[in-house]
Parts: C-alpha cells; sequence; structure tokens
C-alpha cells in the first residue's frame, strides 16, 4: 500500500463566502487531516468543531510560557 501525497495549504477558495472544493473533501472526510504547508513543513489541519475546541483548550499544544489568560477575552 502507497502512501498518499499529502494535501498542500492553502487552498484557494471559489468564493468569500464557502470553503475551497478541496477544505469540503477533507472536512467530508473526518475532522483532523495531516497537510504540508507552502514552506514545506508538515502539521495538523483540524476542521472539526469539537475537535478544534477540544485542542486549543489543551495545554500539551500551547506555546511554553504564553499563559492560558492570554487566551482569554477581556
Amino acid at each position: 500500500m502507497s502512501e498518499q501525497p499529502l494535501p498542500t495549504l492553502p487552498m484557494w477558495r471559489v468564493d468569500h463566502i464557502e470553503p475551497s472544493p478541496e477544505m469540503l473533501a477533507l472536512r467530508a472526510n473526518g475532522p483532523i487531516h495531516r497537510v504540508r504547508f507552502p514552506s514545506g513543513h508538515e502539521g495538523w489541519l483540524v476542521t472539526g468543531y469539537d475537535e478544534a475546541k477540544a485542542a486549543l483548550s489543551d495545554a500539551a499544544f500551547r506555546p511554553a510560557g504564553m499563559p492560558p489568560a492570554a487566551f482569554t477575552p477581556d
């Protein structure tokens, strides 16, 4: 079984409201995807609300030295 190439970001939108067809296809296939950035670096794209909320509230995904208070609205 061969490895599939990673989707590359950015994915250009057809208009200013709807996500790109590529983004819609990724979202339809699951909430978390490995992607390649224009710089060549690999990372994760989270398209699901619950998964994004969990990742953003998890201290393991927070940059070192940035207190949680920095993320709360004033």
